[in-house]
């Protein structure tokens, strides 16, 4: 079995989980998709932080969370505090790859949904979707993954997909609030 088989079968629960609660967005209207750039500019900003603190830094050579922020200042939205940074002090770089790595191939099935419904964000049109995937999957199958720490992969991979559980909660928490002052 190979690291990336290991991962997939170990993380399905919290990746269905994860799926289902940002499929509760309806990124074809300004609201759902507003709250889904915050939520994935909060869930990635600090993974994409841990990942330049690691290893990886010089590997890693995707930027999404500059696609967000761009996302979010041409929609003149004030970005959410991130996921405490702290969770991933520790995360071990590749279950972080395996979760950044799937969700552009999530990106794809978005457009699809968007059909011109709302103007595409840069996130999910511009990020090289082409790339990141088969990087990742490279990486998942080198000597360094199999010489890694599969538990600890698997950690981080599972603190990766609880993080946008984490970013939902806040951006809802948030939204209340905002809606509560407009009142």
């Amino acid at each position: 079995m190979r690291l990336r088989d290991h991962l997939r079968q170990q993380t399905r629960p919290l990746h269905r989980r994860t799926e289902q609660l940002l499929d509760g967005l309806d990124i074809r209207t300004r609201s759902g998709l507003d709250r889904f750039l915050l939520v994935h500019h909060a869930a990635v900003m600090p993974i994409e932080r841990r990942l330049a603190a690691s290893t990886m830094a010089e590997r890693w050579p995707f930027r999404l969370t500059d696609l967000i922020a761009q996302d979010l200042a041409t929609r003149k939205l004030t970005p959410t505090q991130g996921v405490m940074a702290a969770q991933f002090q520790h995360a071990h770089p590749l279950g972080l790859c395996y979760v950044l790595g799937g969700s552009r191939l999530g990106a794809r099935f978005l457009l699809k949904r968007l059909s011109g419904a709302e103007p595409a964000p840069r996130y999910l049109t511009r990020a090289p979707d082409h790339a990141i995937w088969p990087w990742t999957l490279s990486l998942l199958n080198s000597p360094e993954a199999d010489a890694a720490p599969w538990d600890a992969v698997v950690n981080a991979a599972e603190t990766a997909f609880a993080s946008f559980a984490d970013a939902l909660t806040l951006v809802e928490t948030s939204k209340e609030s905002i809606d509560e002052l407009a009142v």
